[in-house]
């Protein structure tokens, strides 16, 4: 009788829970993003997740496979000429030669930090990389990393010493790959942007801009079409351009908290930059720029993709998974169709007089609206900056007049 009792009682259990299946929206925290520079239509993206979870797509961005990972953080990727995918974080490098499946660890870098990788524009054996050393305490480093046999093999170089120093973006001339920038930061008494150029394939690098204002230089980008204009990023100081191959700079934009830039062969007029919060463009080669921010979610635009062929398809990966534009930036759609990493939701409510119509918000993200119990999902236009909501109503006779109370940050 016991055994027939535990029996039911299983029974009942495994029906009470098959009752419940997840609907919520696809995506998740995603950091880095890239391109294949043969295959315009394979991309790879790693989750901001310990392990990094890769995510491969065959068709631009618009869906996507969970295809391996790795025990590590990811802040860095980049796919060379033959289809090898490196990424790296701390200590290590890693690679992949089957598409994101498996991956093999580098031999140690030591206190070495990556942040930032660039593939060679031809030579599939050569990965570009910058990031930090530990040297002691309050003691750092930016580090140049370099492999010329296809990640075997790494060697690291100290360009620059003293304080919290760390390399955060690298920028390769793909017309002459032997020229390269790296920006990052020296530090006295604040976090000062510096620029780095190289012009004997990371043999040596001499100092080209340096400021006491500003706080980091997150990435150097060289203009596809004409080596004499690079691009810099700064968090705190806008972003900068040279017209002399980086010996004089003008600060172009007064944007603040800027990451990533993007630059296309399509049309080296056109300059991408994602940052913390905001999304800019510049169509005349960096000289100006707009906001092209409505239709992303807020925070954390960390990875940054542009095709190769098409200079208005670009993408992003954030907090909320991967957002794409085919009109360089005036529209954006959540493109995260396969990314399943549990997005964080603090609130929901469905429309009393209409079941299928449910309102979430997602941690640090925003509002997201189904019609259709959950099938597909959009993001509501953003209509606050200074946090999360902690509730939600809908009216009881109008499934679209809906209120929201900020209450979490």
């Amino acid at each position: 009788m016991r055994l027939i009792f535990l029996l039911i009682a299983v029974t009942l259990t495994a029906s009470l829970y098959a009752d419940w299946q997840s609907i919520c929206p696809p995506g998740g925290n995603m950091n880095v993003i890239a391109i294949s520079p043969t295959d315009d239509n394979l991309v790879y993206a790693a989750s901001y997740s310990y392990p990094t979870r890769i995510f491969k797509s065959t068709n631009k961005g618009v869906s996507w496979s969970e295809v391996g990972s790795f025990n590590s953080y990811c802040y860095a990727m980049t796919v060379s000429q033959s289809g090898v995918i490196f990424a790296g974080y701390y200590g290590y490098i890693y690679k992949s030669t089957d598409g994101g499946n498996t991956w093999t660890q580098s031999s140690s870098l030591g206190s070495t930090g990556i942040y930032d990788l660039e593939a060679h524009p031809t030579d599939a054996n050569t990965i570009y990389g910058c990031g930090y050393r530990y040297i002691s305490s309050g003691n750092y480093a930016i580090v140049f990393i370099k492999t010329t046999n296809a990640g075997n093999n790494w060697t690291t170089l100290d360009i620059y010493s003293g304080g919290y120093s760390y390399g955060y973006g690298i920028g390769v001339d793909r017309n002459n790959p032997n020229v390269i920038f790296i920006g990052g930061n020296g530090y006295s008494t604040t976090y000062e942007p510096k620029i780095f150029k190289s012009t004997n394939g990371g043999l040596s690098f001499t100092e080209v801009y340096s400021s006491t204002t500003g706080y980091y230089v997150y990435d150097v980008a060289v203009n596809p079409g004409n080596s004499n204009i690079v691009y810099a990023c700064t968090y705190y100081d806008g972003i900068y351009r040279s017209t002399n191959a980086g010996t004089d700079w003008t600060k172009v934009s007064s944007s603040y908290y800027n990451y990533r830039l993007g630059t296309t062969p399509a049309n080296a007029n056109y300059v991408y930059c994602s940052g913390y919060y905001y999304f800019y463009r510049s169509t005349d080669a960096g000289a100006t720029w707009s906001d092209l921010t409505s239709g992303l979610p807020s925070y954390y635009h960390w990875g940054l993709a542009v095709s190769r062929t098409n200079h208005l398809e670009v993408l992003i990966a954030n907090r909320a998974g991967v957002f794409k534009t085919t009109s360089g930036g005036t529209t954006w759609s959540l493109s995260s169709d396969g990314i399943y990493l549990g997005l964080p939701v603090v609130a929901a409510t469905a429309a009393p007089s209409l079941p299928t119509t449910v309102y979430i918000q997602v941690e640090d993200v925003g509002v997201y609206k189904t019609t259709n119990c959950g099938n597909s999902w959009i993001i509501c236009p953003s209509f606050s900056s200074c946090g999360d909501m902690c509730a939600i109503a809908v009216k009881y006779t109008d499934p679209n007049y809906v209120m929201a109370i900020e209450g979490m940050g």
